[in-house]
């Protein structure tokens, strides 16, 4: 596999000054190695929230064990083989264990890019099978996410087969039989997306998911891959899949979060490694600080960044205003917040909205080319409703158990079918501008794996994105279709059998009606 990025590589040059204390050279090696080790901790840990604090302790180990590599010029395949280990630390000691500063004054927000998939395919644009791909590896075993971290690097043209051998700690021979395994399963994986997400589903394999609670795992990879292996339809579905190879060929990295990029110089340049000495130290206390706080604020919104950087000369961090941009273009394109007014519910459930909205068009999402102009209501919902489909008049958005699903509602209806089909509508978890639907016991209307389910808000960022929903223009005046905030171009929409998906558009008028809903009193 040729190497795209060899020349951004740290050469011997810098691998020994750095050994040797010198700051500069141990700020360049840190820069130079800091995306390669962010994206396999990111993809071999499937985003949880504690890969920051991984990448950081690798980091600190990487600067701390320098003077002890007798070998400079194998520098690459001793930084991956440290990354590994320490992915697999972090197995064996549980989640959140590691000893990373809080951000003190905000310690309670959650993480924004707690999950790596999504971020992989915001920040890259990812579509089609590409994207698929990545949705694929969440439904690998943690060990084989490891090789597919390291496998996915060397097919992007990061590292050499060598290099992932030797991070594996295996001869060449034995690694190429690891990495076919895992590329057999995310192929298989990957055929197992492709039967999940079909519209219309097969519905043989309807009964084989009749108790799938909607989370990707090895264990359901197994089971519906059986199906999938033998049934005709599934096995059309994924008829025109590219090897993953040639998806993964020339694929940049995801880009590291400004505000992490500081925390590893701050803390790894500030910790007397690599032979700073006490005085560094000291200065970076205050430096990390300022690095968290300018962290935090670059994964807010923000306008465009002045040409230049920022020096933080207490660490000697730079913080290039090309990053801070990058951060901000990656983020999905929102409608301007609403007016205040409130919609007021009409008087009954069969009632039509007592006003209808009007209707400005916003911009494309421009992290992904297929999402279709977006429209927003400019009055603000709040409170609680009633959404009765537009192309099923008796039936309203519900749920069964922790799924959601299209159920029909009346007058005779008993008192927990009415309330399982009132939300109230609050300011979306992830932005203000956008909405979240609560039921009566406090869950979330969210989905997974594209499947619209309720849960218990977990306070992650990933929680926060699955549950925001932004208002457009629905097929009908008055209606509303609900835009997922992580996933533009996915609405939910409910399929022939009356389940709720997050599922692309279409110009189909049957598909925008499946997904046009009207807002109207809560049966409770």
């Amino acid at each position: 596999m040729r190497s795209r990025n060899r020349q951004e590589r740290p050469d011997v040059a810098v691998v020994e000054a750095a050994r040797t204390g010198d700051a500069q050279a141990a700020e360049q090696l840190i820069r130079d190695c800091l995306p390669l080790v962010y994206n396999i901790v990111g993809r071999a840990l499937d985003g949880h929230s504690d890969v920051d604090d991984v990448v950081q302790e690798t980091m600190v180990r990487v600067l701390d064990g320098l003077p002890g590599l007798e070998h400079p010029d194998r520098f690459r395949s001793w930084l991956v083989a440290i990354t590994v280990r320490q992915i697999r630390d972090r197995w064996r000691r549980g989640r959140t264990t590691l000893a990373a500063e809080p951000l003190e004054e905000n310690a309670q927000e959650p993480d924004p890019q707690a999950d790596f998939a999504d971020l992989a395919i915001l920040r890259l644009a990812l579509s089609g099978q590409r994207r698929e791909a990545v949705e694929a590896a969440r439904w690998l075993e943690d060990e084989e996410r490891e090789v597919l971290a390291l496998w996915w690097m060397e097919s992007a043209g990061e590292l050499t087969r060598q290099e992932l051998s030797t991070a594996c700690d295996l001869t060449p021979q034995h690694a190429a039989v690891r990495v076919q395994r895992v590329k057999e399963r995310l192929e298989t994986a990957r055929t197992v997306v492709r039967a999940v997400t079909a519209s219309p589903r097969c519905p043989d394999l309807a009964g084989v998911l009749a108790s799938w609670d909607g989370r990707p795992s090895g264990l359901w990879r197994k089971r519906l891959a059986r199906h999938v292996r033998d049934c005709p339809q599934c096995l059309s579905n994924s008829s025109d899949l590219i090897p993953a190879e040639a998806l993964l060929a020339d694929l940049a990295l995801v880009p590291v979060p400004i505000g992490l990029t500081g925390l590893v110089l701050a803390r790894t340049l500030g910790e007397g490694s690599a032979g700073a000495g006490a005085s560094t130290h000291t200065a970076a206390s205050g430096a990390s600080r300022a690095a968290r706080t300018l962290g935090r604020l670059a994964a807010k919104p923000m306008a465009a960044a002045a040409a230049g950087a920022v020096t933080l000369t207490a660490a000697g961090v730079a913080w290039y205003a090309a990053t801070a941009s990058q951060e901000q273009s990656d983020r999905p394109a929102l409608a301007a917040p609403p007016a205040a007014s409130s919609v007021s519910p009409p008087s009954g459930p069969s009632a039509s909205p007592t006003s209808t909205p009007e209707s400005t068009s916003t911009p494309t999402p421009a992290s992904t080319p297929t999402a279709s102009p977006a429209k927003t209501t400019e009055a603000r919902i709040s409170g609680p409703h009633s959404l009765r489909s537009v192309d099923n008049p008796g039936a309203y958005l519900s749920q069964s158990g922790s799924l959601g699903v299209l159920d029909t509602v009346g007058a005779g209806s008993s008192a927990s079918t009415r309330q399982a089909a009132t939300y109230t509508f609050v300011p979306g978890l992830a932005d203000a501008r956008c909405y979240s639907l609560r039921d009566a016991t406090g869950r979330y209307l969210r989905h997974y794996a594209f499947r619209i389910r309720l849960d218990s808000d977990d306070r992650s960022a990933l929680f926060r994105k699955d549950a925001t929903f932004c208002p457009r223009s629905g097929s009908t005046a008055g209606s509303v279709s609900l835009e997922s905030y992580n996933y533009p171009g996915r609405y939910l929409r409910h399929r022939d059998n009356l389940q709720l998906w997050l599922d692309p558009s279409a110009s189909t008028a049957s598909n925008r009606a499946s997904r046009s809903f009207v807002l109207v009193a809560p049966w409770t």
